[in-house]
């Protein structure tokens, strides 16, 4: 296999592109040939192409000016545009530093959260006001409700919905995330869904537990919502709604099965109808009205779902796609409670194309299964998630369905340090590992810009029971008590512009494991960062990761 031939296969998968959802007459799609996403009107005339990444996007309720958000590098530090759609002027907006922001239009502008944790009225030709400051562990959400500006402010386990004037319309508990349609509101706690219109009745409720699956994704409706679940590893449309004031199921639509995993990547509500995101790991995504969701069959090949045996008899789900007898390449992650959702990758695609089987782990600390499955590898029991990669190995391999020395580890940020510390569990368990932007020193988690966000997953190091677990799964812990002579491959990534994770850590790990013996290929990427990133330069990493997996999977030593 060449590396010529990966690059064909990336540009082939990469070319299908990835339509956005329709928001008030615009959307934000990457087109095939593309190399970013860029604003379009509902014919796929383009409105708005900055030629650098946009983050976010929030058309005014007449369709006049759209607020966009442009990150010119993969920092995920943004600035505000606001774009005229009829004479296709553009204004930026100084003073105001935006980082994937949530916006809302009302009669008076804009309103929206910058990076400082400001809540500004924005208006073209007008400095931005200030309408409050978010205290620390405050978090601020603008949203759009019949015509007006709401903000939900949210601080301990309350979040208040409050105008822009600063009255109070409802207070709930805290808010995981918060949608609207016309006058009507869906919002979602940690124990239910809660539908109320502005102004309206009293709110009517929906306890979560009553629902056949985990929420992932949630959308206000006239009368009610739609929900995005996942149950059983598969996704499920559930439509409620209103009545007697009760918040209730009126319709499911299974979405995915054991033979054909599909997923929901996105829901919304415009043009007086709910719409929908369909995609599979090597399955184009699809937007389609919510009606023909379960009739929608991305292009492309298909995924299956199996669950193996951890070493502690509990089940995890595995998705594959592609062809068994060749190179695998297991992703895993596990943290912060994230649905493993399986969503279209060009790589993927490529790789099954180059003959592979792509295995995506939903181990213990994802969200897929709720959240006793997160708490189960969270804080002291992060160790559990690493112990669950060296299970799907093992299963995999004793399924007959991967050889250990064509079988490759690979994970991102948080899924990087499972990734590594899996490798080195025990000698000859995988032929290699792809780590990409991952914080491998536990113990130095500070060291880190986004680390201030962390301790909840991670636990705290000066607690005992946690800095054991750092002990047991930290990879520089483990390179130390490695026994064997015979090392995996390691292929270690970092981003010059990542701001959440830095590469010292990286850099130490790759000298102890050269020191060693280890084959080390350390890779420092310019022009990429932990968020969205030039099309070209995902081509390139991607191709560098499948480059490493293929040579290592196919080299006459193994293991």
């Amino acid at each position: 296999m060449t590396r010529a031939s990966v690059h064909e296969a990336l540009r082939r998968a990469e070319r299908v592109g990835r339509p956005g959802l329709p928001m008030g007459g615009f959307r934000l799609s990457r087109r095939p040939g593309d190399l970013l996403p860029v604003l379009t009107d509902e014919d796929g005339g383009v409105v708005f192409d900055p030629g650098a990444r946009i983050q976010a996007a929030a058309p005014s309720p007449d369709g006049r000016l759209v607020a966009v958000e442009v990150s010119d590098d993969g920092s995920e530090d943004g600035r505000l545009v606001l774009v005229d759609t009829i004479s296709r002027e553009q204004t930026e907006v100084d003073g105001v530093a935006l980082r994937h922001a949530r916006m809302a239009w009302d009669d008076q502008g804009l309103v929206l959260v910058d990076a400082a944790g400001r809540c500004l009225r924005v208006r073209p030709g007008v400095p931005a006001r200030t309408l409050f400051v978010t205290v620390a562990g405050e978090r601020a959400t603008p949203v759009g409700v019949g015509g007006s500006a709401l903000v939900a402010r949210t601080g301990g386990e309350r979040t208040r919905l409050i105008g822009t004037d600063g009255a109070e319309i409802v207070e709930l508990p805290r808010v995981r995330s918060i949608t609207s349609a016309g006058d009507a509101v869906l919002a979602v706690t940690a124990e239910e869904l809660v539908s109320f219109r502005v102004p309206g009745p009293a709110p009517a409720r929906c306890r979560l537990e009553t629902l056949p699956g985990v929420p992932a994704h949630a959308q206000a409706v006239p009368g009610g919502g739609l929900v995005h679940l996942v149950r059983d590893g598969h996704s499920v449309l559930v439509r409620l709604g209103v009545d007697h004031g009760i918040l209730a199921p009126t319709r499911t639509v299974t979405i995915s099965d054991q033979e054909e995993v599909r997923t929901v990547s996105g829901l919304a509500w415009a043009r007086d109808r709910a719409w929908v995101r369909v995609e599979s790991p090597a399955g184009a995504p699809r937007v389609v009205p919510v009606e023909q969701a379960a009739h929608t069959t991305p292009q492309g090949r298909r995924s299956r779902l199996i669950t193996v045996t951890a070493d502690d008899g509990a089940e995890i789900e595995l998705v594959l796609t592609g062809d068994t007898g060749g190179a695998t390449l297991v992703e895993v992650y596990g943290g912060f409670g994230v649905v493993d959702l399986p969503r279209f990758e060009p790589s993927v695609a490529a790789w099954c194309e180059l003959g592979g089987l792509h295995v995506t782990a939903r181990l213990r600390g994802g969200g897929g299964a709720g959240t006793a499955w997160h708490a189960a590898g969270q804080g002291a029991e992060k160790v559990r998630t690493v112990a669950d990669a060296v299970s799907v190995v093992r299963e995999l391999v004793r399924l007959g369905l991967a050889r250990p020395e064509r079988l490759v580890l690979a994970g991102a940020s948080l899924g990087g340090l499972v990734a590594v510390s899996a490798a080195l569990a025990e000698p000859g368990l995988v032929a290699g590992v792809a780590c990409t932007a991952a914080p491998l020193d536990p113990h130095r988690f500070a060291e880190h810009p986004g680390a201030r966000h962390w301790t909840d997953e991670f636990g705290d190091p000066d607690d005992s029971e946690v800095r054991a677990a750092m002990d047991d799964y930290s990879p520089f812990a483990r390179v130390a008590r490695y026994p064997g002579r015979t090392w995996p491959r390691f292929l270690l990534t970092t981003f010059m512009e990542d701001s959440r994770v830095a590469a010292a850590p990286t850099d130490r790990l790759a000298e102890v494991l050269s020191a060693r013996g280890a084959d080390v290929v350390r890779s420092h990427r310019p022009r990429m960062g932990h968020g969205g990133n030039h099309l070209d330069s995902v081509h390139d990493f991607a191709a560098s990761v499948l480059d490493f997996a293929l040579d290592t999977a196919h080299r006459p030593t193994g293991v």
